[in-house]
């Protein structure tokens, strides 16, 4: 064990500079509920005595301890990852960065299970990272770095924003084909809320013009830069910090992105855990061109880019006069404000819906002339 004057408090963690944590999800025991159960009833001495010969295995190099109920790959995983920490461990201590100062904390995780954090610090035991928003992100979009929207960190650092990458199996000629390999591992690292917007004043005397906006968003529509992420909260302004959607924050410029078709569409999706039909944008990761407005004349001018490699979109807004828009949104709730519509025109910020109960041939047949029953076709078809 390491001395107890390494470990100091960073955020509202208890964390060491020195090491990085090993985290062991379920996934890479042979048998994930076995291994949950356990956890879950074991008294906290069993606990100990069960990670203590985990580690004997894994650092084992005679090949006489007998395998835990581990999968016969994590300990080689283990050892990749270890390496590939030591890199990562040692980009995050250089003073000569210029991303020093705003990095939060670097991870790496394995298909398998595998998660190793710096700086090293506690997780939960039932901690799944092939459960989180930056895991899957990534890889929904193999080989492009993603970044996630600002979330509430659980360790205390506030609200911060994941930027993620995949990582394919190495390979002699050092080729890749995103269709072909399967990702093994992902590599991510938490930055601050703010840091995108900060990078663009920092990098874009335009941005800073009078009228101009530069906006940066994620392949949802959620934005991870905006002018607002510099003012404070207050009652009047920012009450839905952060969890902001370019609907909320520029509905005159969300009206008119809406025509282009080959930019983003608008969806819905059955969320059965809570019975509710789900509402939301997907912007085309796949964009080759800038796009600007469709609607001519408009008081709102913008040009709007795919940043190349990334689920990031840049958006330039020349806002003389931003009135007359207007998107629903609900301030209490994400409850929609019209459950009885749905359009691809129509501009709302992303929002849910009551899924509609299973009703018999009768009743169906009662109700089918009734106006709201077409929307609820619509929306079975996602």
């Amino acid at each position: 064990g390491r001395d107890a004057s390494n470990l100091c408090r960073y955020f509202r963690q208890i964390a060491t500079f020195e090491a990085a944590t090993l985290f062991l999800s379920s996934l890479a025991f042979e048998s994930p509920f076995t291994f949950l159960h356990n956890n879950r009833m074991s008294s906290p001495q069993s606990q100990l005595h069960t990670v203590e010969s985990i580690m004997a295995y894994l650092k084992d190099t005679t090949g006489l301890l007998a395998n835990p109920g581990l999968r016969p790959q994590i300990r080689q995983e283990v050892n990749a990852l270890y390496n590939a920490m030591q890199h990562l461990k040692k980009r995050h201590q250089d003073a000569r960065g210029s991303l020093k100062h705003y990095i939060i904390r670097r991870y790496i995780a394995s298909v398998n299970g595998v998660l190793q954090v710096f700086p090293g610090c506690l997780l939960k035991n039932n901690y799944d990272p092939s459960q989180r928003l930056w895991y899957r992100k990534a890889l929904q979009h193999p080989g492009k770095i993603i970044t996630t929207e600002p979330y509430l960190d659980a360790g205390g650092s506030g609200y911060i924003i994941t930027i993620a990458h995949t990582i394919f199996e190495g390979k002699s000629n050092a080729l890749h084909s995103i269709e072909r390999d399967q990702p093994v591992a992902i590599v991510a690292l938490d930055l601050p809320y703010a840091y995108f917007y900060k990078m663009i004043l920092d990098s874009t005397p335009l941005c800073q013009m009078h009228n101009m906006k530069c906006l940066l968003f994620e392949n949802e529509g959620y934005l991870i830069a905006h002018p607002s992420m510099l003012e404070p909260k207050s009652s009047l302004k920012n009450q839905r910090r952060p969890h902001e959607h370019l609907t909320h924050k520029e509905s005159y410029f969300a009206n008119d992105i809406l025509n282009h078709k080959n930019l983003v569409r608008k969806l819905a999706c059955a969320n059965y855990q809570n019975r509710t039909l789900q509402r939301f944008y997907v912007f085309n990761t796949s964009l080759n061109e800038i796009l600007t407005n469709v609607v001519h004349g408009e008081r709102t001018k913008y040009a709007i880019a795919l940043l190349k490699g990334s689920n990031i979109f840049a958006v330039v807004l020349n806002s003389t006069c931003d009135g007359g828009a207007f998107c629903p949104c609900s301030t209490i709730d994400r409850q929609c404000l019209n459950c009885k519509r749905m359009d691809q025109s129509d501009c709302e910020c992303p929002c849910e819906c009551p899924m509609p109960l299973i009703q018999s041939l009768e009743e169906e047949n009662e109700i089918s002339n009734k106006e709201h029953l077409p929307y609820l076709n619509i929306t079975q078809q996602f």
